[in-house]
């Protein structure tokens, strides 16, 4: 029993035995009995010191230096602890060791030692156990307590107990990323939390109810029920009959394909392609067959059937892990077998990259001088072994502007460390200038060889890059920054990925600390590209939007927006009853002020460009948001309402209702051609040469169409990319995706199924308020304007 892992009972029975042989008083017996219990120290009075250190730092101090000076005489007692501590004893390892929770002074510390006192003190042991489940269960609850002390979270202070406690921390939206990583540790975390598992419990219980006779199950109390089962029971099962003439085959076909009507519609019929009914199985690939012949090809009657199998019912779900990733174990064998050295760089940029394997292959060896990037047309990386950095462009996710002011906002720049650079640097002369040409073979050959008889899934290089992402990951800030190194987002991250900006550094801080975290010394002896630096028109810092600018980007614009009030302010402000009403003015004046609220609202929310089919309703700390009406999906959501920018509209709609009564008064007919669609500023503008003003709903386009030089350039998404680039270094992926109406994270906090509160948000608010001071915007005095009441 020495070599197995001691239950909680075994221990204190151990102790027991030997603390009645020493013939301690009661009071001092019951006393390290209480630290025995609480922190299930191995048999040794070393041991037993360091229990009591930590029991005293939860508990009142025991003064018990004479009780263990006794029992140091004992000779059943040794003095030194046992080996392999960690394995054997879990409980005391856990509480007493400072890499994990054996720190004093910190609640949070001793809220988890306390948590595991509880949930790992009282063990029930029996056949429903297992010492290696005890074990597993006590590493995985570990687990979450340091990824939740790890991550610096607050206590509520509501949550006093310790379980409540860190069952809110591991289960909150800051501690996302933990919880995907530790998913197996929170998953058994959650049901020893939940009473669906008892710790060591060796079967897992269903949601539904209780296994192993550990409580029983709630009786039903229907009797409808048990009169229908008793009935049912009486009556005697049909006599079997053994066919010996086989069926029909006509008849054979099941009662779902009988009723399918849509492959009859089709002109199409299931058939049965089993020679033994018996051993047919039940989710076989199914045959369709024509009723009547037909000229179509076999290609044109796949893509007609294709109908028919979207429509099919399936009895699995496509899963989004990637069941070819390699554990940490074998991935480092992987790179410690004897490679040559362009074999081994191209297995460590599988890993640090995740870029395709048939993209990476094609990659190209440069000089610096002799290529112009901005008229490169090929999605090969490109090597330049001047300044051993690596260049591959983004197929999907940012798109180029149309101005072309940043041509390099689509290229990915990696600085290389030496030990690949030399390797890319020094091909074979059958590779010239493509150093991995042939490589793969190569690889994929040394690693099956070298892996052939040792247990698990052979490492490939397919599954080196599929491996990647459990590397990048933990060093990344978000998903798309840790997805910008393979080169392209995919479906769910392209469209978050086209609105942000990221600082080149950023991602080659991804790049440089996943190098390390594989063990490679990073190096680097060569000066940064002066290409990207002599672009007169960008600097070359960020990769991702071309878009997105920085909050002091948006100062002159609102400065402009209040200079350009002076002038038709003045003007009306010396205007009398009598003289020529001044509508040019007024227009003027209504429509500075409309704009410089609408560009406030568009910052404020992140959301598309307001257009003819954009509607949007507020109603009190919240508005609902309709901006997205395409092809491609129609989106609506619920989104944070700034109080200052909710006066500021309510404000404007008081002066523009004044405004109208003064034109009436001057029998200045107005159009209104407003709908109740929105709550967003109007528009007033005179058409042709009548003297008819016409009052409209407001889109993003008139605000670009006025006289200003900063409006110039303003491009339809600026107010979205440059919030989305600023917001995602300080709040999470989740409420970044839930503002911008993305589907990734934004599901968890704004979706029909969130679990999120509606006042989530208090954070998310003080950043948009400090964005929108940052971006210029201050209250106009209304009190300055004309007419305002």
């Amino acid at each position: 029993m020495s070599d197995e892992i001691f239950y909680p009972g075994e221990i204190y029975d151990q102790w027991k035995e030997a603390i009645d042989q020493s013939g301690l008083p009661t009071h001092d017996e019951k006393a390290i009995m209480q630290v025995v219990r609480y922190v299930q120290p191995p048999l040794s009075i070393k041991s037993l010191k360091n229990a009591v250190e930590v029991f005293g730092w939860d508990h009142d101090d025991l003064d018990l230096k004479g009780a263990i000076q006794n029992l140091s005489s004992n000779e059943n007692i040794p003095f030194e602890r046992p080996r392999k501590i960690g394995s054997l004893y879990p409980v005391f390892f856990a509480m007493t060791n400072p890499r994990f929770l054996g720190t004093a002074g910190d609640h949070k510390y001793s809220l988890g030692r306390q948590l595991i006192n509880d949930w790992f003190s009282d063990l029930t042991t029996g056949l429903n156990t297992s010492r290696h489940n005890f074990y597993s269960h006590v590493l995985a609850v570990r687990h979450v307590l340091m990824a939740v002390i790890g991550a610096d979270y607050q206590a509520d202070k509501e949550a006093e107990k310790p379980d409540k406690f860190f069952y809110s921390a591991i289960r909150s939206d800051a501690l996302y990323s933990q919880r995907r990583q530790l998913d197996r540790s929170y998953q058994i975390f959650t049901e020893i939390y939940q009473d669906e598992l008892s710790p060591g419990e060796l079967i897992r219980r269903s949601p539904g109810g209780r296994r192993g006779g550990a409580q029983k199950k709630r009786e039903k109390t229907d009797d409808w029920h048990d009169v229908r089962v008793k009935k049912l029971a009486s009556v005697s099962p049909p006599k079997r009959t053994r066919v010996s003439q086989p069926p029909d085959p006509d008849k054979n076909q099941k009662a779902d394909e009988l009723a399918d009507t849509e492959a009859t519609v089709l002109g199409f019929h299931p058939i049965s392609t089993s020679t033994a009914a018996d051993n047919a199985e039940e989710n076989e690939q199914p045959v369709l067959q024509r009723k009547t012949s037909s000229a179509l090809t076999p290609s044109d009657d796949r893509k007609i059937v294709q109908r028919w199998i979207n429509s099919a019912a399936t009895a699995s779900l496509s899963t989004v892990n990637d069941l070819s990733r390699l554990t940490p174990e074998k991935v480092k064998e992987s790179l410690a077998v004897s490679l040559k050295p362009i074999e081994y760089a191209l297995a460590v940029l599988l890993l640090t990259t995740g870029m395709p394997v048939k993209r990476i292959i094609t990659l190209e060896t440069l000089s610096e001088d002799d290529v112009d990037i901005a008229a490169i047309t090929k999605d090969h990386p490109i090597f330049f072994p001047e300044t051993n950095e690596l260049w591959y462009r983004l197929l999907d996710g940012p798109g180029a502007n149309k101005s072309n002011k940043d041509k390099y906002c689509q290229w990915v720049i990696l600085k290389l460390p030496d030990i690949l650079a030399t390797a890319l640097s020094d091909p074979e002369p059958s590779q010239h200038d493509r150093p991995f040409r042939g490589v793969l073979g190569e690889l994929n050959r040394k690693l099956k060889n070298n892996f052939r008889r040792h247990a698990g899934i052979i490492p490939t290089a397919n599954r080196l890059r599929a491996t990647s992402w459990l590397w990048r990951r933990p060093h990344a800030r978000d998903d798309v920054a840790a997805e910008m190194l393979t080169g392209q987002f995919g479906l769910t991250l392209s469209a978050p990925a086209a609105y942000r900006s990221i600082p080149r550094t950023e991602v080659q801080h991804v790049f440089t600390h996943t190098i390390k975290s594989l063990g490679i010394i990073y190096t680097d002896t060569k000066p940064n590209s002066t290409e990207v630096k002599a672009d007169s028109n960008s600097d070359g810092n960020t990769v991702g939007s071309a878009v997105a600018q920085p909050p002091c980007a948006f100062l002159p614009l609102f400065a402009e927006l209040r200079e350009a009030m002076g002038l038709p302010i003045d003007e009306l402000a010396m205007w009398w009853s009598g003289q020529e009403f001044p509508r040019r003015s007024l227009i003027a004046l209504y429509q500075y002020v409309a704009a410089y609220h609408l560009l406030a609202w568009q910052l404020s929310t992140g959301a598309r460009p307001i257009g003819p089919e954009s509607q949007n309703t507020f109603s009190g700390k919240w508005q609902w948001l309709h901006d997205k009406n395409s092809a491609r999906g129609v989106e609506s959501r619920v989104i944070p309402l700034l109080t200052d920018i909710k006066n500021a509209l309510f404000k404007l709609q008081c002066w523009t209702d004044a405004l109208l009564r003064q034109l009436r008064d001057e029998d200045i007919t107005v159009e209104d051609r407003r709908t109740s669609d929105r709550n967003t500023p109007d528009w007033l503008e005179e058409k042709g040469r009548s003297r008819r003003l016409i009052l409209r709903d407001m889109c993003w386009s008139d605000l670009q169409s006025l006289p200003l030089t900063t409006t110039k350039d303003l491009a339809d998404n600026v107010a979205r990319h440059s919030l989305a680039s600023w917001l995602r270094e300080r709040v999470s992926d989740a409420e970044v995706d839930a503002l911008l109406g993305h589907a990734s994270d934004g599901r968890s906090l704004s979706s029909v199924r969130a679990e999120a509160t509606i006042n989530h948000d208090g954070g998310l608010r003080r950043r948009l308020n400090n964005w929108l001071k940052l971006c210029g915007y201050k209250s106009l005095k209304w009190e300055k304007l004309p007419w305002h009441d």
